[in-house]
């Protein structure tokens, strides 16, 4: 099962960089990994401050995972002292680690012992097309993106976000109307709105930590109400819909990228092309904060499972700038259509 996924043309350049750089110091392994029992998914995990390594073109500067088990990788090593550490996680396990540097083994083998109580992951993706859906406020992040060459910044605008996530908000609204049978707006009154406003901050800072590909993974299912004080109370409203044993909430998380109209032409000038966000490939960005474009908007959506609060599912796509309206129409208009959600032409 093929796990590892590129970042683009970038990636591949700096790898190319790299190999050049350090052509003399590198060390070539092939992992073959396995594990008991089997299925598990493999992790890598670069050591802080240790040159990286390079697995199928990529560079690996962080967290990433790589393949399920049983499974043979080849990394590079782009240093004599490049170190990192190799986990494997399985769904009601605990993980296995083992130390990789120059001089490790290549026959790599990890033993998950069982955690009593915890359910293996029983969540399937064709369940999501016979869900009922409750959809809570969506949240907006909107960076501003100034100046060019040296000056280019990019600043976290409040004020814009604001604007931007009530506009998103209002419009899912009259998106959803009620011609939508299986998306329907949460019923928040304004004893809920309260509650709401303040766990939405806590619960950003949780599920923007979840991995997509790692879900059905963690040794222990990421239940909200485990990790976000106060969601227990709230969930509790929402997981006893009648006639549907599939309720789901779904939380939107967005980060748009918008340029200066000074930026626009000042790049207009200097390159005598208009940078846009379709440059590279965005679909599986799966550190959602690292996003960041000349311009466009990272949508990422959150199954919650309402019973349990489990997140059970993370969809992310690309649109355009959505401080323009018709953008912000279009996809406010294609999560209406969850779970089969438009992703922005390449």
């Amino acid at each position: 099962m093929k796990m590892f996924n590129g970042n683009g043309p970038t990636m591949v350049l700096a790898a190319f960089l790299a190999i050049i750089l350090t052509a003399c110091g590198t060390t070539t392994k092939n992992f073959v990994m396995d594990s008991n029992p089997k299925g598990a998914l493999v992790v890598v995990q670069p050591k802080e401050g240790s040159p990286s390594l390079l697995v199928k073109g990529d560079l690996v500067m962080k967290e990433t995972p790589l393949c399920e088990t049983p499974a043979t990788v080849t990394v590079r090593l782009m240093s004599d002292t490049t170190k990192a550490t190799l986990v494997a996680e399985k769904r009601g396990y605990t993980s296995s680690s083992y130390e990789v540097n120059k001089d490790s083994a290549e026959a790599v083998f990890f033993d998950l012992k069982r955690i009593d109580g915890v359910p293996e992951a029983t969540f399937k993706k064709e369940d999501l097309a016979s869900g009922r859906y409750s959809l809570l406020p969506a949240f907006v992040e909107v960076h501003i993106r100034s100046g060019v060459g040296r000056l280019d910044k990019v600043e976290l605008s409040p004020e814009a976000s604001q604007k931007v996530t009530e506009e998103l908000n209002a419009e899912l609204v009259n998106t959803l109307g009620g011609n939508n049978k299986q998306i329907y707006q949460a019923a928040i009154d304004a004893s809920l709105k309260t509650d709401w406003q303040n766990l939405s901050t806590n619960l950003n800072k949780y599920v923007l930590k979840l991995n997509a590909n790692r879900l059905q993974y963690y040794s222990l299912p990421p239940y909200i109400t485990s990790n976000v004080e106060g969601f227990k109370p709230f969930i509790e409203r929402f997981n006893n819909q009648q006639g549907n044993d599939k309720p789901y909430l779904l939380y939107v998380w967005s980060k748009c990228i918008t340029q200066t109209t000074g930026r626009q032409v000042g790049n207009l000038i200097l390159s005598g092309l208009a940078p846009v966000a379709a440059a590279g490939s965005y679909s599986l960005v799966y550190d959602p904060t690292a996003f960041l474009p000349n311009s466009g908007t990272l949508v990422v959506i959150y199954v919650i499972d309402a019973k349990t609060s489990e997140v059970v599912h993370i969809e992310q796509r690309v649109f355009s700038d959505i401080t323009d309206g018709d953008a912000l129409r279009a996809m406010a208009s294609a999560i209406g259509k969850f779970p089969v959600i438009d992703e922005k032409k390449k």
